[in-house]
């Protein structure tokens, strides 16, 4: 154990010199917003709402936790986000009455991030919201993150996808529709138009083999997309295998997640091709899988080839204390800042 914290110890600055580089463009981005004013209503009440006219400046993101959202309140709402520009409106654990009174607010207004956490959106939820989608052009951002959206609902999703130019962060992690579902969204998403750079499917079953199937046809044809999360989806080993493969015709993606899906070595070996070959990748997470210390070795080699990753992430994987100790050793010998490995 002394040997790992050693190992560690001498490998810390490497992890902390890209963490504070990622910490200052954070910063940066915040000071070039200026000052960003939040507010969070707990259980809100008509009155939280007029009380929000009292505030001098607009509001950068309104965030509305374990609410009943009446449809008074949503009246209210939208005089509110006419009155002030409200950048960021956020939904977490709410009870939505009125769908169709929500999505005619948010139409009106100014709004570019709208999201949805933990809210039981269901199938009617998805699909005004896919309407929304179709209607309004000031959304640029979507979270739909764990509000038991089902098949109807992230198919409407693709198809109003087809049409909309203006969205560019799609977030559908932890929800429940199946891989008919999936499909049904992919092949949507690949006969349009569509403007999505960010696309999260994080615990969600995309990693079947149909779905795989239709993610590497998007990625063949799209010229948009440059991250795609697709942690913990049960993607295998073979799919790792399509989707390395349609990379080579890809020069668009920068950032693609693949942790917590049991990946083995298999897996490893193709990624490694892939880096090699691959220009356009920065970004690739491998963490919380079963690569074994061969296929560590064979990741972080590839990555002295392929100089444009800024961030290759290993954590969390099969190997021994004394493999560890190895593979800091290789990694500090090859002075690769952007391995993470712990």
């Amino acid at each position: 154990m002394a040997e790992i914290e050693r190992a560690k110890s001498r490998f810390r600055y490497s992890i902390s010199n890209i963490r504070a580089q990622e910490e200052h463009s954070s910063e940066e981005e915040e000071d070039e917003e200026g000052a960003k004013r939040g507010v969070v209503l707990i259980q809100a009440t008509l009155e939280d709402i007029h009380s929000l006219y009292k505030v001098e400046d607009d509001i950068f993101e309104l965030r509305f936790a374990d609410s009943g959202l009446t449809s008074d309140l949503i009246h209210l709402l939208g005089d509110l986000c006419n009155e002030k520009h409200i950048v960021r409106l956020i939904f977490e654990d709410c009870e939505l009455e009125d769908w169709s009174l929500l999505s005619k607010v948010v139409n009106q207004t100014k709004i570019s991030h709208l999201g949805f956490h933990s809210c039981n959106v269901g199938e009617e939820g998805g699909v005004r919201i896919s309407q929304l989608l179709s209607s309004t052009a000031s959304i640029t951002s979507l979270d739909l993150v764990q509000c038991r959206i089902a098949c109807a609902g992230v198919a409407a999703l693709g198809v109003a996808l087809m049409q909309n130019t203006t969205l560019k962060s799609l977030n559908l992690s932890k929800n429940t529709f199946q891989t008919k579902g999936a499909v049904l969204f992919f092949r949507a998403l690949k006969g349009g138009n569509s403007t999505l750079q960010f696309l999260s499917l994080s615990s969600t079953c995309c990693g079947s083999t149909e779905v795989v199937m239709m993610i590497v046809a998007l990625l063949l044809r799209n010229t948009s997309l440059s991250h795609l999360n697709l942690n913990n989806t049960g993607l295998t080993d073979d799919g790792v295998t399509l989707i390395a493969e349609s990379l080579s015709h890809n020069t668009n993606l920068s950032s693609l997640c693949m942790s917590g899906n049991g990946l083995e070595d298999g897996s490893a070996h193709e990624i490694a091709v892939t880096l090699a070959d691959v220009n356009s990748l920065q970004h690739v997470d491998l963490s919380n899988n079963d690569l074994s210390s061969r296929g560590l070795h064979v990741l972080v080699q590839s990555s002295t080839v392929h100089n444009t990753v800024r961030r290759l992430d290993l954590t969390n994987n099969k190997i021994s204390a004394r493999q560890f100790v190895e593979l800091v050793k290789l990694v500090e010998d090859l002075a690769l800042v952007g391995v993470i490995i712990f």
